[in-house]
């Protein structure tokens, strides 16, 4: 069970300069393809559960595919229980930091968990989309798909394990950003550090939308923070109640997901990512 406080973020500080020259742009966070790249993860990942080893080997052939189809390489983490799915999209400065971005893949059994975590796999296939138009990356990331979350963090802590002594900049996790029922577009950051309350503050301004930073635990950010990294989760207002009341249900479908509030939660966690890449060159 996840245990949260509140507190409203008002403060916003501007985002570093971009690298000199035009071709080191970022790519624009509205893409024609944002929409229809999210609707359709979710009502892939959302066609059946994800929590039997078969359900889970096609959620897995799946998610390689789609990292294939953009260009990278994607790899498998095995643990004694699971498997993980990641792809690390590489620095084009020879840096040796490591930026993670990732989301569990599996589900409760019956549920299709389309807002949960079809979504956050939904956010983490886009960052990973729009990495693809970045020329210029002062960082190397992994985007990363994490198994057996809903069993106890298996997966992330699994993933943990393996970056011990990396050099991880930050660590970002989406759970469940695809529902809004009073429409205020306002997420949650969990448990950030200070500098990364930072970040969001500024991306949210330029992106647009609200955000309440919580202590919220109990989701795979928490696994890299135990091992030491400096990490954060994103969910819709799970603590303030305006979360969904499908969690762990059969009624968790694709109908049930905000695909546009989805695509807000996308560009935010993409703002603050493509951001850490550029500005760390």
């Amino acid at each position: 069970m996840k245990l949260a406080a509140c507190v409203v973020l008002a403060a916003c500080t501007p985002p570093r300069d971009l690298p000199d020259g035009a071709e080191c742009a970022l790519p624009q966070l509205a893409a024609d393809w944002l929409h229809d790249l999210a609707a359709g993860a979710v009502t892939r990942l959302a066609a059946s559960p994800r929590s039997t080893t078969t359900e889970r080997d096609a959620a897995r052939a799946y998610l390689a595919d789609q990292l294939t189809q953009m260009g990278w390489e994607p790899e498998l983490q095995a643990y004694p229980t699971g498997t993980n799915v990641y792809a690390t999209i590489p620095s084009t400065t020879g840096s040796t930091q490591q930026i993670v971005v990732g989301a569990h893949f599996d589900t409760v059994a019956g549920s299709p968990g389309a807002n949960d975590n079809a979504t956050g796999v939904a956010a983490t296939l886009a960052v990973a989309r729009w990495l693809r138009d970045t020329p210029c990356r002062g960082a190397n990331v992994i985007v990363a798909f994490f198994d057996q979350e809903e069993l106890g963090l298996f997966g992330s802590r699994a993933f943990a394990a393996k970056l011990a002594g990396a050099d991880v900049t930050a660590v970002h996790t989406i759970d469940q950003i695809g529902w809004d029922a009073d429409r205020d577009r306002r997420f949650e950051i969990e448990s950030p550090t200070a500098a990364l309350a930072q970040e969001y503050a500024a991306a949210a301004a330029i992106v647009g939308v609200p955000i309440t930073t919580t202590s919220t635990q109990g989701t795979d950010h928490q696994a890299f923070r135990e091992a030491g990294f400096p990490a954060v989760g994103l969910t819709e207002e799970y603590a303030s109640g305006d979360t969904s009341p499908y969690r762990h249900t059969p009624q968790d479908t694709v109908l049930t997901v905000d695909v546009d509030y989805l695509v807000f939660g996308a560009m935010l966690v993409g703002q603050v990512v493509l951001h850490e890449d550029t500005g760390s060159m």
